[in-house]
């Protein structure tokens, strides 16, 4: 009896379903009844005792029997697959879609039933072929589409995986920001096979499916300087503040080494100012204060973060203000009293997040373009506020 207690919530099911079945068709006959819900608990139990070839032959029977029982066996394979138990649903949905008194509409369901075992399962090699039956079929194609592109992520088949989005855009489906994704990720790898002009084709492609795409302006920009095209570098750099001004942060160091190495000082130092005027940010004024040391000294440069922070406070200003003044501080007490300021605000920084999904949640230290969390595309952003931007 205990063998049974764990699988009690599948029993309820089919009782309850067994119950309605036989109140509809009670006309037809007690006995023919009783002898079906006989044998359907009967076919449970080989189940629990992990009989699945008895378990299978009798649900085979049983369905050719009583067809209206198709729609209690894929929602018990369900529940099987919700207990982790998925051996058990693949067993029974496979059943499913092999039955040859299927309706088309139930050969559809179960194949998708069948398809999310196999993703449950991860055995995604397996479950590709149920969801391309069902695009070919037309039948849960939006659902089937949704979940190839997931295989063909998670398997790096970046083609394939575009190829599904674009089928999806026929529907009305807008997929142009991840295919500008998945695009950016083939150039990553012929960039890193140094590659760099079909790295650069694909990033022109993925600008095409998305001007807005920010990844794909900073990997060309990147390519642009690896082949000495500094001035174009800056400019594709520059051009993000339009794609996307959140991004800003992400790009200000390598932007900064390009325009000092062909920029005039004060040049630089314009460009910053405005930057912090229309785009504030944590990461914009600490390379202002920088630039502003660089070429006025350390007094200028702290007199001007002191105001901002004032304005803006943030942990990683007031670090750069210790530094600041542990330039020119002579005292021994004072200099220590500050390095050890110093090393709580470093201390701060190191506990903080940097980066947060803006769907779920989910924080980093560094940006990724795909969510780890709930995987989605573009949803990652820099924190905003006095521990971060």
């Amino acid at each position: 009896m205990s063998g049974w207690l764990p699988y009690l919530g599948f029993l309820l099911l089919p009782v309850a379903a067994a119950s309605g079945w036989w109140m509809a068709k009670r006309a037809e006959g007690e006995s023919r009844h009783n002898t079906l819900s006989s044998d359907y608990f009967r076919g449970l139990n080989y189940l629990v005792n992990q009989e699945q070839e008895r378990a299978i032959d009798l649900f085979s029977r049983l369905l050719e029997e009583a067809p209206e029982l198709v729609e209690t066996h894929l929602a018990l394979g369900t529940l099987f697959r919700r207990q982790g138990d998925t051996s058990q649903a693949i067993q029974l949905h496979s059943n499913l879609v092999d039955s040859e008194t299927l309706s088309s509409e139930q050969r559809a369901l179960a194949l998708l039933e069948l398809g999310r075992d196999y993703m449950k399962a991860g055995l995604l090699d397996r479950a590709e072929q149920p969801f391309l039956d069902l695009v070919k079929m037309g039948q849960y194609a939006q659902e089937a589409y949704d979940y190839l592109v997931v295989i063909y992520q998670q398997e790096k088949e970046w083609d394939r995986a575009i190829e599904m989005l674009r089928s999806q855009q026929q529907t009305g489906r807008k997929n142009a920001p991840i295919i500008a994704q998945f695009l950016c990720e083939k150039a990553e790898i012929a960039r890193v096979s140094t590659d760099l002009k079909e790295a650069a084709h694909l990033v022109d492609q993925a600008l095409k499916e998305d001007p807005n795409a920010v990844r794909a302006m900073i990997i060309r920009a990147e390519i642009q300087a690896t082949t000495g095209q500094v001035t174009q570098a800056i400019a594709s750099y520059k051009s993000i503040e339009q794609q996307n001004a959140s991004y800003i942060p992400n790009i200000i160091q390598p932007l900064l080494t390009h325009y000092r190495a062909v920029g005039e000082p004060e040049e630089v130092l314009e460009y910053l100012s405005v930057l912090l005027q229309t785009h504030p940010s944590t990461t914009v004024l600490l390379a202002t204060v920088e630039q502003l040391q660089l070429m006025h000294g350390g007094r200028k440069a702290e007199q001007d973060l002191v105001t901002q922070l004032k304005q803006r406070p943030s942990v990683r200003g007031l670090e750069q203000l210790i530094q600041l003044n542990l330039t020119h501080a002579e005292e021994k007490g004072a200099r220590d009293g500050l390095m050890g300021l110093q090393m709580l605000t470093k201390q701060l920084q190191e506990e903080k997040p940097e980066y947060q999904c803006g769907q779920c949640g989910f924080q980093a230290h560094h940006l990724h373009w795909q969510c780890p969390g709930c995987n989605r595309w573009n949803t990652i952003k820099p924190i905003v506020g006095v521990s971060g931007e």
